[in-house]
Parts: C-alpha cells; structure tokens; sequence
C-alpha cells in the first residue's frame, strides 16, 4: 500500500514550490486572480488536478454557471488560478480553479508562482480541496499525486480533500462497481483521501449532485 504521509503529527508546509439549487446566488463577483480577500466565514472550494481532468467545468458545475473556460484540450486551458465568489447553502463560498501545478509544459517558475498565489487565496480557515480525476482516465503522473500535493501543500491536506471523478456521463456501472474494478493506485487514493469521493456528470445540469457534493463538504469542513 502506498504510504501517504498523515498529519497527525504537526508537519510543517513543505517550503518549496514543486440544500438545494435554489440556495445557490446568480449574483457571482467576477473572476480575480490576486491577492486573497476573504473572511473567515468564507469557504474555499480548490480544484486541483492534471490538465484535462474536468477541473474548470466541475467549478462550473458547481456555480450553475460558466465562470470557468473550459474546453477539450491536450494542453492547459488554465494558466493561472482564477477564482469566482457565490452565495451557497447559507455561506459565502469562493471556487479557486488551478493550473496543473506539475506540468512540465509550463515553465517551472510560472507554476511555483501558481502554487505560492494558491497558498495566499487558502489562508481562510476552511478549505476543502477537489481532487479531479477523469472517469476511466487514470495516468501516471495522477499515481503519485498526492505525494507531490503533500509537498507542496503540507502533508494534512488529504484530510479535507474529496476525489473528485468527472465525466461521470461515461460510467457504464456505478462508482462502486467502478472503483471495486479500478487499479490499486487509484483505490488506494480515493482510501487515502478518507475514502471520500463524488461523482459529477458535468454536461447534466441537474443540481442534485452539487448539493450532494456540498453535504460531503459540509461534513469535511464544518458548518
């Protein structure tokens, strides 16, 4: 089994770089990109991922809206973390979307840039972290990525992360039978990650699964 580092014991931050639709507001703030600007009410949704896992449109998914650009693309959509601000479930939320943090087709020092603005926007209290991961598309360089979040991030931040699988439009089965078929790696995550993960079918705008997503979160960061 693959040892991902818990943070029951106080590690300290890796110093390098590498209820229902209607309780959602139409009113978002516009997407920014700087310096952080919450209060400590305010929960943080950041969606991370490799290039193409579904990240931007499960932010889109989960803000009834196009905030996000989001297309099919073989190289990063998403260059920069953006975020969008929204009214749910009786809180302010925030949606940070990320670059792929550990894509060797963006230079080094953009991305450790990338990752110290993301470090900023997380200084709330909450934060819970999507982990996205494209149904029946799991790579290499997804195998080891929570070793190379733990780096980045500290080595607590699989103990508010969900996996977060996208294109659900493609399960023939349901997750479970999916998950009980997967590779080792990828059961091995989703254990890791305190066995929570959701589904999300983001071409199907039925918002019951964003308010099924919202509970899990509930239940990571608090009310």
């Amino acid at each position: 089994m693959t040892a991902y580092l818990s943070s029951r014991k106080n590690h300290k931050l890796a110093d390098r770089g590498l209820e229902d639709g209607a309780s959602r507001s139409n009113n978002h703030t516009e997407i920014y990109g700087g310096s952080p600007r919450n209060s400590s009410n305010t929960l943080d949704i950041v969606l991370l991922g490799q290039t193409g896992s579904g990240k931007s449109a499960s932010g889109n998914t989960i803000l009834g809206t196009k905030c996000f650009a989001s297309c099919a693309s073989a190289s990063p959509v998403t260059r920069d973390c953006q975020v969008t601000e929204s009214h749910m479930c009786g809180r302010q939320v925030r949606v940070i979307d990320t670059p792929d943090f550990f894509d060797e087709a963006i230079d080094l020092s953009v991305r450790n840039e990338q990752i110290e603005k993301c470090r900023q926007l997380c200084q709330s209290g909450s934060c819970v972290y999507l982990l996205a991961i494209q149904v029946g598309r799991f790579t290499d360089g997804e195998r080891d990525i929570l070793h190379k979040l733990q780096n980045v991030f500290g080595y607590d931040i699989i103990e508010k992360m969900i996996v977060l699988f996208t294109r659900g439009e493609d399960l023939k089965d349901s997750i479970e039978e999916f998950l009980t078929a997967a590779e080792f790696h990828l059961k091995d995550m989703v254990q890791h990650c305190a066995g929570t993960y959701h589904v999300f079918r983001n071409k199907d705008h039925n918002e019951q699964q964003v308010k099924e997503l919202m509970e899990k979160i509930r239940c990571i960061s608090g009310p």
